[in-house]
Formats: structure tokens, sequence, C-alpha cells
């Protein structure tokens, strides 16, 4: 700049200038940028913070060896829920690939605390099955058997069914309710559609519905049906939700 006449420079002596030697003023803009977060703090925010027997288990997630022993548990488990006379009905529909899938991003979510499941919880899931504390005990006994099956050690054991606990208020009633959404409760009679996020089952003509496409469920029963098969609106949903002494699963 010009000063009685005379022209003043200013040299860099921070090294960051895009006119060096001249000064450009990047020292200023500099110290007016946020910090970079650390990378531990950017991976901190991808985790859901929980206590008790929510809070994430480092120990559990590797002796799953990170996911592997996981998904071989689960295969077993609803390869035998799938043949079980009390607990197949209530999966009519539903490939037992797509129960697997749903089952490991929502249990990985609870042991390592990533944001990595985004189906519905528990409460939603499973609001319209009436399900009795008999069954989900008998459910849980299932799991138990495919834990020790596949040599996990008592104490995880005993970790797993207290974090499965947690959602017993949710999931146990003596009626169905209505799904709720943002607090506000939505009726349990009529269809809504839904944007696969894995494939299905057509309720109906059993076809395969592929991830992304839309299929139709009824909101009491859960029954799920491809755009070609879904019932009438107008017409009452007739099919019983799968029901066994008042009980059903997930």
């Amino acid at each position: 700049m010009d000063v009685e006449g005379q022209r003043r420079v200013l040299l860099c002596r921070c090294g960051k200038s895009t006119s060096a030697p001249l000064c450009d003023a990047a020292h200023n803009r500099e110290r007016a940028a946020p910090p970079s977060p650390a990378p531990e703090a950017s991976a901190a925010a991808g985790r859901r913070r929980r206590k008790g027997d929510l809070a994430p288990d480092p120990e559990m997630w590797q002796w799953l060896d990170e996911g592997k022993k996981l998904r071989a548990i689960l295969q077993d488990f609803y390869g035998r829920v799938y043949a079980d006379g009390r607990l197949a009905p209530f999966f009519h529909g539903v490939t037992k690939e797509r129960a697997v899938e749903k089952q490991y991003s929502f249990l990985r979510e609870k042991f390592t605390g990533e944001a990595c499941y985004f189906g519905d919880r528990p409460r939603n899931a499973h609001h319209w099955m009436v399900i009795s504390n008999e069954l989900f005990d008998y459910r849980e006994e299932l799991m138990e058997e495919c834990l020790r099956r596949a040599g996990m050690p008592e104490p995880l054991v005993a970790r797993w069914r207290r974090l499965e606990e947690v959602f017993r208020k949710q999931i146990v009633k003596s009626a169905p309710v209505g799904r709720k959404i943002r607090g506000v409760e939505l009726p349990l009679h009529g269809y809504e559609p839904l944007a696969l996020d894995l494939d299905f089952l057509c309720g109906d003509c059993a076809a395969k519905v592929r991830q992304g496409e839309t299929v139709h469920y009824h909101r009491r029963t859960g029954r799920t049906y491809c755009v070609r098969c879904v019932p009438d609106p107008s017409k009452a949903e007739d099919l019983l939700a799968p029901s066994l002494e008042g009980d059903s699963a997930r």
C-alpha cells in the first residue's frame, strides 16, 4: 500500500502464502478455520453412545471375529427358526437371508456402537405381533443353544441374553399396537407402501421382490405383497397373523 507516497510491502513469514514471498493474509485465514477433528473424534461421531447392557461390547465383537462368527451363528439360528413349528409361521414371506441380514446389522450396531442399522426399532418391528413372555423365552433359549454350539464362553452368553432382555418390554404384549413415528401412533388397519432395503418374497404369489422395489404391507398383520398382489384396500384384511395361543415371534 502507499504511505505518504511510498509503497510498503509485507513479506510472508508463515510459509502459506500463495503470493510468496509477499504476504496474502493466509495466516489470518488459517487462524479463522476450525481445527480438524482428531481421527478418534471422527470415528466416535459415527458411534451411538449407550450405557449399561446397551453399551458397546468390544470383547463380544472380538470373540465374534468382527462379525464372521456372528453371521455363522445367525445362519444356524434362523435355519432352526424356519424349521420350527412354533416360529416358522411368523416368517412367512420373509427369506431367511433377509432375516439374517437385518438381525446382523442390528446386533453389529449394539456390539460395536456403529450407526449401521437403519431398520425399525424393536417396538415398531414387532408392533403387529402378539408375543407372550413364554414364547419370548422360547426364542431366547433357542438362541442360547446356537451360541453354545458355536463355542461362546458362558459370560458372553449371559451378556448376550441381558442385551436381548432390554427389549422384552417393547416386544411382549397381549394385543397389536400401531407403529409410532415421531411419537404419533399410526392406524392398525390398511396398507402402507414400503421401499425394500433387501430382497423379499411376496406374501401371496411368493415371487421375489428385488431390493429398491416397492411393496405394500398390512399395518396390523405385517403381511407384505408385491404391487401385483396387494389386496383391495376397501376389503378387510382377514388373513390371520400367525398365532399360537396368542403368541408371535421375531
